[in-house]
């Protein structure tokens, strides 16, 4: 494919080729003319009378003149084409080059920076999806102990209900057994005071006395320590509640007793 510097060359070599043609067609024609002679003058004599006219000898055909021996023609070189073009035209191929490098370093940068931004899309996904799961993770444990908490509670509550009906229940029997022990005693032998009696008991299941009253602190009346002692006694056998559970609150009962109540 040829170049506009090429086209521009060759269109000058070949306007030199014809200048050196046309002048070497002029040197050849002026040449010859050139080389023609001027005629000789010619001598005449006079004569009064005319002598008869010699036989003229056969004359030799006149050689014709050599033709001039043509000039050596100067070969003009055709000049070489200025480089200017031809660097002009490097030039540009070097610039269009560079563009086309730069182009492509420019289009690599793109391409690398719009890697590293997927990248760091990509990364900034799976850090946000991270969270999330974290988060759910978080929610379900808090959610978890939340739940074990409140079944905590409601265990606890659920204790505290039932702590408080065996409670309920077994302050209800000691009440029972205060007052059979109270209708068995004489509150005269106490005296009009307040008196405090403490006594250790043990009971079987039936509310039968298992061995005597222990007193572990007396009214200070040994009449009223021995009344009550004896109430407790005409009083078997006591109430105790019915449940296993409850029974076992009894079967070494810690009896306080106010006669005068």
């Amino acid at each position: 494919m040829s170049t506009p510097a090429t086209a521009q060359y060759r269109f000058s070599a070949g306007v030199l080729a014809l200048l050196v043609h046309v002048a070497f067609f002029a040197l050849m024609v002026f040449g010859i003319s050139w080389q023609a002679k001027a005629p000789q003058g010619v001598v005449v004599d006079l004569w009064s009378n005319l002598p008869a006219p010699p036989t003229p000898p056969a004359m030799a055909p006149r050689p014709p003149p050599p033709p001039p021996a043509p000039e050596p023609v100067k070969k003009i070189e055709p000049k070489p084409a200025p480089p200017a073009p031809r660097q002009k035209a490097d030039i540009a191929l070097k610039e269009k080059r560079k563009q086309q490098e730069e182009q492509l370093k420019e289009e690599k940068l793109k391409q690398q920076a719009a890697a590293r931004k997927q990248a760091q899309k990509e990364r900034e996904l799976e850090e946000q999806a991270l969270k999330e799961q974290q988060k759910e993770e978080q929610a379900r444990q808090a959610k978890a102990l939340a739940d074990q908490q409140a079944q905590a509670a409601l265990a606890r509550l659920t204790q505290a209900k039932q702590a408080a009906a065996q409670q309920s229940i077994v302050d209800d029997y000691t009440n029972r057994i205060s007052a059979k022990i109270r209708g068995k005693l004489n509150k005269t032998l106490c005296g009009d005071g307040k008196p405090l009696l403490v006594f250790d008991i043990n009971l079987l299941p039936t509310g039968q006395l298992l061995g005597n009253p222990v007193l572990r602190q007396g009214s200070g009346i040994a009449a009223c320590d021995r009344a009550v002692e004896n109430a407790i006694l005409q009083s078997d056998p006591l109430p105790v509640p019915p449940q296993p559970e409850l029974f076992s609150r009894f079967r070494e009962l810690h009896l306080k007793f106010r006669p005068n109540e």
